[in-house]
């Protein structure tokens, strides 16, 4: 660890940015032998999130996970999702959901992979921030890092963005365009629920745009939080966190130990492009958020371990056009626009929708296997399905699926 040095520094890769994304590519890089260099503005790592557990899905993670030897806290497999009637269906995920510790601790992911790095050779700067950027043309050839007063000029081959939703580097692309922001307040403590179950609640008028969560780790560290649409917002994130609490008491039951607070956003947005000459956006400085359920930690961990690879690939062939594949990679994997779409219906429904829905899944998992329904683009027996519970629940389920068209104008 360097606490800021005077003079100029050479390097393979500079990572800017040592959240998820940034250390998974610096990890990545280092283990693989290019030298590496990370920074990060904070004093600490891991210090620009308090504790807290974060979930993502495990499709697309897990083989990274397993070749870095990721941490994580817990796989479930079984969610249970709650209506606002107070109906609720469970959800048994053959993919599963991973749980992560974030924040300051030593074992958070961010500390943890963060060490792995360092044990693979990689320099780290902390309470180090980007003072300038010299480019040349479309390359990237120098940056200037302050630190403590002093002056560190960094000359990398390539350079990582992963400093976050404001990245100094956005400067050097085309304006990013701001689609939504997600916020969110909860708060954390032990053994909110069971440990093998995450708990979804869903309610258009307490949670407007949004969902409230809790789980639990193996450990029995919990977090419960709300999260939130800012745009439908008509007060502050943290009132409707305490709202949705006193009028749910079996919820205000369950996190009755809790000790701790936390809070945060996200910007849904979308950049031209992920890889200008020598430079590469990941993680939240790439947009890559999970524009459905505001999940981060997925596409942070996969732009991260791509950036590295591809990082690998155009350092050993000495040909930095290979960067390239790092935008094809994003745009395959996160550039679904179907999602967006989705996003647009989930907003419009109201509190009798999302009563339905849920009864509507319940009749459904009777039937057949609501898991491959949803992850199967072609599922000829669910198809059938859900045409007779659709006709079943007419002329209720009629008229949802008639207004949704009307719905989806009036957000628009």
């Amino acid at each position: 660890m360097f606490d800021g040095v005077d003079g100029v520094i050479e390097c393979d890769v500079l990572v800017v940015g040592a959240g998820p994304a940034g250390a998974v590519a610096a990890l990545y890089c280092a283990k693989n032998g290019l030298d590496t260099v990370l920074i990060e503005k904070n004093r600490g790592i891991g210090k620009h999130t308090k504790t807290k557990i974060d979930a993502s899905p495990a499709d697309e993670v897990t083989e990274i996970i397993n070749e870095l030897k990721l941490k994580t806290e817990n796989l479930v497999h079984k969610s249970r999702w709650y209506s606002p009637d107070g109906n609720s269906f469970t959800l048994y995920s053959e993919i599963g959901e991973y749980y992560f510790k974030r924040g300051p601790d030593a074992d958070s992911f961010e500390c943890s992979t963060v060490d792995k790095a360092l044990g693979e050779g990689c320099k780290l700067f902390i309470n180090s921030t980007v003072k300038e950027v010299i480019k040349d043309r479309n390359k990237f050839e120098r940056v200037v890092i302050l630190n403590q007063a002093k002056e560190t000029t960094v000359k990398p081959k390539i350079i990582i963005a992963a400093d976050g939703r404001n990245s100094f580097f956005h400067r050097f692309v085309e304006k990013k365009i701001i689609k939504k922001k997600i916020v969110g307040y909860g708060v954390t403590g032990v053994n909110f629920v069971n440990p093998d179950v995450s708990e979804i609640y869903f309610d258009a008028e307490l949670a407007p745009g949004g969902y409230f969560y809790m789980v639990t780790s193996l450990s029995g560290f919990s977090s419960a939080a709300i999260v939130l649409e800012e745009s439908r917002l008509t007060r502050s994130v943290r009132t409707y966190f305490d709202e949705f609490i006193s009028k749910n008491p079996e919820v205000q039951d369950k996190i009755k130990s809790s000790n701790s607070s936390f809070s945060g956003y996200g910007c849904i947005f979308r950049l031209p492009e992920h890889v200008s000459g020598n430079l590469i956006f990941v993680g939240n400085a790439g947009g890559l958020i999970d524009p459905f359920m505001g999940y981060g930690m997925m596409p942070a961990i996969v732009s991260g371990y791509y950036a590295g690879k591809y990082s690998v690939d155009a350092i050993s062939k000495d040909d930095l056009s290979l960067l390239e594949n790092y935008e094809m990679e994003v745009r395959k994997r996160f550039d679904n626009k179907s999602v967006y779409f989705y996003r647009r219906i989930f907003e419009s429904l109201d509190n009798e929708d999302l009563n339905l829905v849920l009864k509507m899944t319940n009749q459904l998992d009777g039937r057949i296997d609501v898991d491959r329904f949803l992850h199967s683009r072609i599922y000829i027996k669910g198809l059938l399905c859900l045409s007779l519970i659709v006709i079943s629940n007419l002329p209720r389920s009629a008229l949802f699926i008639l207004k949704i068209p009307f719905k989806l104008l009036k957000c628009s």
